[in-house]
């Protein structure tokens, strides 16, 4: 009987599941497991359908509830966090990784069609730092261990992401290449430099191979973040003043930091934030901004007002402008985002990724031209800026791309002859 094993690559923004046939050496290219699921989770509210629901199909829910259930967006970057210990929803109370193993169970029963087995070894990914505090970094790798314990898995292994991108890279090549590895997903950016070379593939020996390995907890979801600071909060009342006393005075900032994670929105459905608002849209001098605010609160619209803001980065990957158009009654938003400006509300963003990428690379006692390719993978690597900076470093002839969704996936099935020693050649 065949043996397989699983490569789950469990991402902030999106999730894949590649299989590893043991007995040919080989991936399992199946159409049920193409492609890849969007890292959603979904409790709807009415009690007449049973069950989470996952994915894709979770956010399509979601709206179409009126976002009244509970959505979970980008749960792997909780997993550092000790002040996260469970969750309440309907009376039962779920912890971390009860939520995760829900999605890891999704992904394992979808392989599990295709091999016909239910197969218990798993190859997991995990981003080079989960958080640079070395005891919390532990604790969420420990968790993610548990959740798939809890998903029905009992051989379970960690591979680094961006070293899993790598192998993946390696089943392309004909020739030996020293190769940086730059992936880019929605919570993290983890770069590895390794040595690849397609007649070393599936040795477990390859230690030696990997010749740096870091990241940074700045991609995808800061670039939203970003955008809905300088481009769309205006519309919610930035800047505006307000009269105290016969002065005017600037509304505090504070108010559109929150508002600058979707997810952190709700913590502002309290009288007194409430209150604060209403007041507002008597004393300022742009009361429909507070009108459009308290409605993107009471309303419950964060998360369907980002889904517009991260379309339009999107769309500048291929456009010089986008538009970011939301249509709720409430809170009418009709903005065209040109690419320069995108460009330079996150310019301090691709700054930080790119000053790490420096002091990485100086680490490794390596410079730009020691690199004989750069292989770039996961969603944020197509921001044209970011990709710029790389072109500017090592030219663009060296760059290469990968499947940028799928890929991390399909080097964790890969690395499977590293963990499993009845693999070895």
């Amino acid at each position: 009987m065949d043996t397989f094993i699983y490569g789950i690559d469990f991402g902030t923004s999106n999730s894949a599941v590649t299989i590893w046939n043991a007995t040919t050496r080989s991936l399992v290219r199946d159409p049920r497991i193409a492609g890849v699921d969007a890292s959603f989770l979904y409790f709807p509210k009415s009690t007449g359908r049973s069950g989470p629901v996952l994915g894709n199909a979770a956010k399509l829910r979601y709206v179409e509830d009126e976002m009244r259930g509970r959505f979970f967006q980008a749960i792997k970057t909780i997993l550092p966090f000790t002040s996260f210990t469970e969750t309440v929803i309907d009376n039962q109370t779920y912890t971390i990784e009860d939520l995760i193993a829900i999605f890891l169970q999704h992904l394992k029963k979808r392989a599990d069609a295709v091999t016909g087995q239910d197969v218990k070894r798993v190859v997991l990914g995990r981003p080079a730092v989960f958080s640079t505090e070395p005891a919390e970094d532990e604790l969420a790798e420990e968790r993610l261990r548990r959740a798939a314990q809890l998903a029905g898995f009992s051989e379970i292994h960690f591979q680094y992401e961006p070293i899993a991108a790598a192998f993946a890279y390696e089943a392309r090549i004909d020739k030996p290449e020293r190769v940086l590895v730059g992936d880019f997903g929605g919570g993290t950016s983890d770069f590895t430099i390794v040595q690849l070379d397609p007649a070393r593939q599936g040795l477990t020996d390859r230690m030696g191979d990997i010749l740096a390995t870091g990241g940074l907890p700045v991609a995808g979801n800061k670039y939203d973040a970003a955008t809905m600071w300088h481009k769309v909060t205006p519309r919610f009342g930035r800047g505006a003043t307000y009269d105290s006393w016969g002065k005017q005075l600037e509304v505090p900032d504070s108010l559109y930091r929150t508002i600058c994670q979707w997810d952190q929105i709700v913590f502002l459905r309290n009288a007194k934030k409430l209150d604060l608002l209403w007041r507002l849209t008597g004393l300022s001098n742009d009361p429909p901004a507070f009108e459009r605010f308290q409605a993107l609160i009471t309303e419950n619209q964060g998360f369907a007002l980002f889904q517009v803001i991260e379309a339009a980065k999107i769309a500048l990957t291929t456009k010089v402008t986008a538009p970011i158009v939301f249509t709720h009654p409430r809170i009418p938003i009709d903005l065209r985002l040109t690419r320069s400006e995108f460009n330079k509300n996150s310019a301090d963003l691709t700054a930080q990724i790119t000053g790490y990428l420096d002091t990485f690379l100086a680490g490794a006692g390596l410079a730009p031209a020691d690199i004989e390719t750069v292989f770039l993978t996961g969603g944020t690597s197509l921001i044209r800026s970011l990709r710029a900076e790389f072109v500017t470093r090592f030219g663009e002839g060296k760059l290469r791309d990968g499947e940028e969704f799928t890929s991390v996936a399909d080097g964790l099935a890969l690395s499977a002859p590293l963990f499993f020693p009845e693999l070895h050649r």
